[in-house]
């Protein structure tokens, strides 16, 4: 059970590796609240997976609409 959550969540460096994106970028989202959301557990940040793929869909739904 604990490898299934562990394989659901998703380190800010996978996250920001996924996007193609710099850490100091990834900050600059974090302190604009522009991030899906983020589980802190102490000092560790994970996102799920669920989370970041529906934010990730709605950032493309948002930038077809765009053009």
């Amino acid at each position: 059970m604990a490898q299934h959550t562990q394989d659901q969540l998703m380190t800010v460096a996978d996250v920001i590796s996924a996007m193609g994106i710099s850490r100091s970028t990834w900050q600059k989202l974090v302190a604009q609240k522009r991030t899906p959301a983020i589980v802190r557990i102490g000092a560790v940040q994970r996102i799920r997976r669920d989370a970041f793929e529906a934010w990730l869909g709605q950032h493309e739904n948002a930038a077809a609409e765009n053009t």
